[in-house]
């Protein structure tokens, strides 16, 4: 089973979301986690425990939580557009936020520096794929690069943060996970 954790602000309802569910039908798994970091990691680590996970995709914020889970579990993980730093990144979003099925949801100081708990400081060579568009202007992709050794590594010109053309990727994605 491949693992897929969306990022901050998105849900499992997501295009990117669907796409995926599309394309590996049953061999995927859509997170569903808590928006506070604590109970998104338990939840998160309650599905890979129980769910027979070999692999995990995740998307910016999911790419985070990948890292953390990819490093404790000993998966492969592709990362989407990965924060590295969210306890940095997600400052402009302090206060009220909405999310893409439109729940309402709060975004704290306190979650900013819950999230500094599962940071991976020297991550594991070998064990990622690293997807990056350098036209993304939620996170600079130079960032993630430069933090991740990645045993595969795709970063494409122009694109934006919800790396629409996804669908491209999904055969390499797959075999990176299954191999």
């Amino acid at each position: 089973m491949i693992l897929y954790i969306h990022g901050f602000r998105s849900t499992d309802l997501a295009p990117k979301a669907r796409e995926l569910k599309q394309y590996f039908g049953e061999k995927i798994a859509l997170a569903a986690f808590a928006q506070e970091p604590d109970q998104a990691i338990k939840d998160l680590e309650q599905q890979i425990e129980s769910g027979n996970v070999k692999g995990i995709i995740g998307s910016s914020l999911g790419g985070f939580y990948a890292i953390y889970l990819a490093e404790k579990y000993h998966l492969r993980a592709v990362l989407i557009n990965p924060s590295t730093r969210p306890y940095e990144t997600t400052l402009r979003y302090l206060g009220d936020n909405t999310r893409d099925d439109g729940e309402h949801f709060i975004w704290s100081r306190d979650d900013m520096e819950a999230l500094q708990k599962y940071a991976i400081v020297d991550p594991s060579h070998g064990h990622y794929m690293l997807m990056l568009k350098k036209g993304d202007t939620v996170l600079d992709y130079r960032v993630a690069e430069k933090y991740l050794s990645a045993e595969k590594r795709v970063i494409e010109t122009g694109g934006n943060h919800a790396f629409e053309n996804i669908a491209d990727h999904l055969e390499s994605m797959e075999k990176f996970l299954i191999k």
